[in-house]
């Protein structure tokens, strides 16, 4: 059943369910098999919703939460907060300073999950650092289909979407940054055994961008990417030329 009541929007805070949730811990291997502990904290509401602070609690009114909503085709789900804004930032940038570059990117750093009330798949975003010279266009080429997104650049497969921004950091981190692509993946199993059109695609990689952008706004990235409204072009064979 829908939640009918919500409270008032606050900045980055969404709703989740009606059923009150406990704290729950969960693991997730990452692609370096590096199994990493990760604490979820489950949103829990009485009757009129509850709010989700931070990078995984866009507000229920916000262009964000309407997409999310898109994405996962209910109202009515539970957001877990993997790693505060905090964590997320610290590490993340640790993962960049220690990264010894080359062709293979940093272990995934999970930070959000949102399961709909029915339990029915899930959808999970991860962040990591991907070398610059290997951009989602060389992928996508390969794997598709693939987008432009204002200058970055979507890929979808059948669950799961990814999208490549440049981030540029200031200090120590300057010329890493530089080499560096940020990488943003959702694992959408909600759409198992579900066909995913292009207008499927294109709510999939909106979402992302929104989530991308709040996550380059934590991380200070001084070029600022993504501002615009996303708009989610095809990416022909010529343009990844």
């Amino acid at each position: 059943m829908a939640v009918t009541r919500t409270v008032a929007p606050r900045r980055r805070g969404i709703w989740g369910t009606r059923r009150a949730k406990a704290l729950v811990r969960g693991a997730a291997t990452a692609a370096s098999a590096t199994v990493l502990a990760l604490a979820a904290t489950a949103c829990s509401s009485g009757d009129s919703g509850t709010q989700v602070e931070g990078l995984c609690g866009p507000s229920a009114d916000s262009s964000a939460g309407t997409s999310l909503r898109q994405v996962l085709r209910t109202d009515d789900f539970t957001a877990q907060v993997l790693r505060s804004d905090d964590n997320f930032v610290r590490e993340f940038k640790k993962d960049l300073r220690e990264w010894p570059g080359g062709e293979n990117s940093t272990s995934p750093s999970f930070v959000c999950k949102y399961v709909p009330e029915d339990g029915k798949g899930h959808v999970l975003l991860d962040f990591a650092w991907s070398p610059a010279n290997q951009p989602g266009k060389q992928r996508a080429r390969e794997s598709g289909p693939f987008y432009d997104l204002n200058g970055a650049t979507g890929e979808v497969g059948d669950q799961s979407s990814g999208l490549y921004v440049s981030c540029a950091l200031g200090g120590e981190l300057s010329a890493r940054s530089r080499k560096a692509v940020l990488r943003a993946d959702l694992s959408l199993t909600v759409n198992r055994g579900e066909t995913v059109d292009k207008a499927r695609e294109a709510e999939q990689l909106s979402f992302l961008y929104y989530m991308t952008r709040a996550a380059t706004e934590v991380l200070g990235c001084e070029n600022k990417p993504l501002t615009k409204e996303p708009v989610v072009k095809p990416l022909t064979e010529s343009s990844t030329s």
